[in-house]
C-alpha cells in the first residue's frame, strides 16, 4: 500500500524564518486560475526584467555562443532573448502546476505521445526505466505530462537537488505529490537504485554542473563540462533501461511528449565514455529547438586545468 501524499506544511511555514515562502505560494495561487495565454503574456515583462540582470544576460549569451557557434550571430542574439522569456514562462507554469495539478486532474493535459513504442519496449523488459531528461521547458509541466504516460502501474519517482531549507523542501514534496509517487534527493543513491530495481520509472535531469567527486569533464555541445557520472552508475546498479525524453508544444499550444530510443548497451563499463554519451543524448533533446532550454544555467562555471573560463 502506497504512503499517503504529504500534507501542506502549514506548521513549518508559520515559523517566522519561513515567512518569505508565503509570497511565492501566494503568487502561485494567483496564477493558478489563469490560462496559458495569460501566463505567456506575463512572461514577456518578466523575461524583460530577467534580461536586465547583467549576470543572467552574460551567462545566457556566452552559453549560446560557445554551444551553438555555427549559428549566425544575429540568430544567437535573438535566441538569447527568446530563451529568457521562455524561462520566465517556465517559472510561471511551474507555480501554476504546484496549485492546480492532481493525479486525476492534470494541470496540462497530454495531447499526444511521439515515440511511445520506445517506452513500451522498455517496460516490456520488466526492468526499471531511467527517464533521461534535462532542464528544458518547465520541470513541473514535464512531471505532470510524465504522470500521464501509460506505464503499466509502475511508480513514478522524481530525482531532485534538495534545497538546504527544510520548509522549501517540504513545499516541494507537497507540490510534486500532485504528479509523483515520491521525490528522492540525488544524493540518496541507495533509494534511487531500490526504486529502479523494483521497476519504477525514475525521472532524472543530470545537466546541472558538477565538478567535484562523482563527476568527469566531458563535452557538452563540444565544450568541456563538469558532468555527473550518476546516470551510468544508477543504470548499472539499478539494472535499468535509459530512455531520453522531453516535452514540447505544437503550433496550437498542445503538449506533446517526445520519447527517444533507449540507449543501447548502456552502461558499457567505461564511465567517461558513458557520461559523454549521456551529454550527446541531452544535446539531441535540445538541438532542433533550443529556445526552451535553460541557457541561463552556469553549465561551464568550473574549468579543467589549463582551460580558459567561459564566463
Amino acid at each position: 500500500m502506497s504512503a499517503p501524499p504529504p500534507r501542506f506544511p502549514v506548521k513549518l511555514l508559520l515559523r517566522p524564518r519561513n515567512w518569505l515562502l508565503w509570497p511565492v505560494l501566494g503568487l502561485a495561487a494567483l496564477l493558478a486560475p489563469l490560462p496559458d495565454r495569460a501566463l505567456a503574456a506575463l512572461s514577456r515583462p518578466l523575461g524583460w526584467m530577467l534580461w536586465r540582470v547583467p549576470r543572467v544576460r552574460h551567462v545566457t549569451r556566452r552559453n549560446i555562443d560557445v554551444c551553438l557557434p555555427e549559428r549566425p550571430e544575429a540568430e544567437r542574439a535573438a535566441l538569447a532573448r527568446a530563451t529568457t522569456t521562455r524561462f520566465a514562462l517556465s517559472l510561471l507554469q511551474s507555480m501554476r502546476v504546484w496549485i492546480v495539478q492532481r493525479r486525476d486532474r492534470p494541470a496540462y493535459p497530454l495531447a499526444r505521445i511521439d515515440g511511445g513504442e520506445h517506452l513500451s519496449a522498455a517496460l516490456e523488459t520488466g526492468q526499471g526505466v531511467l527517464l533521461l531528461t534535462c532542464h528544458y521547458g518547465a520541470p513541473e509541466v514535464h512531471g505532470s505530462l510524465t504522470d500521464q504516460l501509460p506505464r503499466a502501474g509502475r511508480r513514478l519517482v522524481g530525482v531532485y537537488r534538495q534545497p538546504g531549507h527544510d520548509a522549501a523542501d517540504a513545499v516541494l514534496h507537497w507540490a510534486r505529490s500532485g504528479y509523483c509517487d515520491a521525490i528522492i534527493p540525488g544524493t540518496d543513491i541507495r533509494s534511487i537504485v531500490r526504486e529502479l530495481r523494483s521497476g519504477s520509472l525514475v525521472w532524472f535531469a543530470p545537466d546541472l554542473e558538477k565538478a567535484r567527486k562523482g563527476a568527469v569533464y566531458v563535452p557538452f555541445f563540444g565544450v568541456p563540462a563538469g558532468t555527473t557520472t550518476a546516470t551510468a552508475r544508477l543504470a548499472g546498479m539499478g539494472r535499468a533501461v535509459v530512455v531520453p525524453v522531453r516535452y514540447r508544444q505544437d503550433a496550437e499550444g498542445r503538449f506533446i511528449y517526445d520519447i527517444r530510443p533507449p540507449l543501447a548497451g548502456f552502461p558499457s563499463g567505461d564511465i567517461e565514455a558513458d557520461t559523454a554519451r549521456v551529454n550527446v543524448a541531452i544535446e539531441d533533446l535540445i538541438r532542433d529547438d533550443p529556445v526552451p532550454y535553460w541557457w541561463c544555467l552556469e553549465r561551464f562555471l568550473r574549468r579543467p586545468d589549463g582551460v580558459p573560463p567561459v564566463y
